[in-house]
């Protein structure tokens, strides 16, 4: 979701009975307007399960290629050889 101001919210009547409450993209319908504001609730607390979701998603994403990167054998002996030389390029060896 995009960061920007709040709308206000629209009630609007429905040609067959009920409401339709619209808050930005987001929409709840009921046949009482209690009903309705209770569907954009939901409508909201899932749009935000769905966002954090995506945000814990890519926190384990980056903490699998951090621990591949702290244990994979090829790059630790790279790091190891890397320590290695720059030691004998500075006389420490």
């Amino acid at each position: 979701m995009k960061e920007s101001a709040m709308t206000t919210p629209t009630i609007s009547l429905l040609a067959g009975g009920g409401f339709r409450v619209r808050q930005d993209d987001l929409e709840g319908v009921g046949t009482t307007l209690p009903d309705a504001l209770t569907a954009l609730s939901a409508a909201i607390a899932a749009r935000y399960d769905m966002e954090k979701g995506d945000e814990i998603a890519a926190a384990e994403d980056a903490r699998r290629q951090a621990d591949i990167l702290a244990n994979d054998r090829f790059i630790r002996g790279g790091q190891l050889q890397h320590s290695v030389l720059t030691a004998m390029a500075i006389g420490l060896i």
